[in-house]
């Protein structure tokens, strides 16, 4: 009899499953500078649910999968020429993997990363950064070096200019880092295993074309 009611449950569970199965699309999306590959609900295809690809001019900066539009399992990040940067792992909440780190004293204390490409926040402030008139006037040119506080819950605190330029070129900088989206999001630096307060470098080189 039991045997009975454990083939009952089961044929009960299959069923349940083809019934929240859902089918999928590839969807293709151009958002900006970024180009999205991924499997979505067909019924709604608003619905991340499989395989993620993002690109930067050609070239795969993000990769992981969703699970009803929730980031789940072991994700790749890149920067630029699709150089590996570093590994996020949704389900345990934890950096699995960084470059150039093998050993496992490397990992005794991380920095601060963007969840996500690095490119990702050093393109938003070069596509909306404006490069001061004064400042061209005078040929002012060089780089700057925005430091943004993290702090251990991942949490931006403040930004500063740790490298100044030029007050001009500074202010420039700062302002457009404050509007960063909010849902962007920040992986505290870690000593043994907790997170800790830290900082992200974002360098920005001011260059006059002629």
């Amino acid at each position: 009899m039991r045997l009975l009611y454990t083939f009952l449950f089961l044929i009960s569970l299959l069923q349940t499953n083809k019934v929240f199965a859902q089918e999928t699309t590839l969807v293709k999306h151009v958002d900006g500078n970024y180009y999205e590959e991924y499997l979505s609900l067909k019924n709604d295809t608003s619905i991340k649910d499989g395989s993620y690809l993002r690109f930067y001019k050609g070239k795969v900066i993000e990769k992981g999968q969703f699970s009803n539009n929730t980031k789940i399992g072991k994700w790749l990040y890149f920067s630029l020429d699709a150089i590996f940067e570093y590994e996020y792992n949704y389900d345990t909440q934890r950096i699995s993997k960084i470059s150039g780190k093998d050993k496992v004293e490397d990992y005794v204390q991380t920095p601060v990363y963007f969840k996500g490409s690095p490119i990702i926040p050093y393109l938003f402030l070069i596509k909306n950064i404006r490069y001061p008139i004064e400042a061209k006037k005078h040929n002012i040119k060089g780089r700057v070096s925005l430091a943004i506080q993290i702090n251990n819950l991942g949490e931006i605190v403040s930004f500063y200019v740790r490298e100044k330029l030029h007050p001009l070129l500074d202010k420039a900088v700062v302002d457009v880092a404050k509007t960063f989206p909010n849902n962007w999001q920040w992986i505290p630096a870690q000593y043994n295993g907790h997170n800790i307060d830290g900082e992200y470098i974002i360098n920005i080189e001011f260059e006059l074309v002629e």
